[in-house]
């Protein structure tokens, strides 16, 4: 069982999979385990990972798509993980931060799909902005099934 806790101010949800709270305040969280202060940069000294997820969606037309590039404007230090799922699989992808805040992410060549979606993840934990994904798709010319 996971605890879903959703930030009424500014609509942030956190997800917590090793604690299942039933009483949550803006500091801490309680259950049956206990009470926990909520606060620093690890959870229980594990990293504190930030996962994103788009649906899986229909793209513009029938035409199977190829992702060709993904550009992203992300502040942070060390490195992220570009996933890119199918109707029925995900292929995940790791990338570098740059200094910059600019950075690419190149897919594997052999999807072909109608539904796709995307997430983005900090499996290290560090801290990070992320200000823009940009999916660079192409249009498969024949295929449709």
């Amino acid at each position: 069982m996971n605890t879903i806790v959703c930030n009424t101010l500014n609509g942030a949800v956190s997800e917590y999979t090793r604690h299942h709270f039933h009483s949550v305040t803006a500091s801490h969280g309680g259950g049956v385990d206990g009470l926990f202060a909520f606060g620093g940069d690890t959870d229980a000294g594990l990293p504190i990972t930030a996962e994103l997820r788009m649906p899986v969606t229909l793209r513009e037309n029938t035409l199977k798509q190829l992702i060709a590039m993904v550009y992203v404007s992300m502040q942070g230090e060390g490195s992220a993980e570009f996933t890119v799922f199918g109707p029925s699989q995900s292929w995940s992808y790791p990338f570098a931060l740059r200094p910059s805040g600019q950075t690419r992410c190149q897919p594997g060549k052999g999807i072909r799909e109608n539904y796709l979606g995307f997430g983005l993840s900090t499996p290290d934990g560090q801290d990070f902005t992320l200000d823009r994904v940009e999916i660079l798709s192409v249009k498969s010319k024949t295929r449709r099934v």
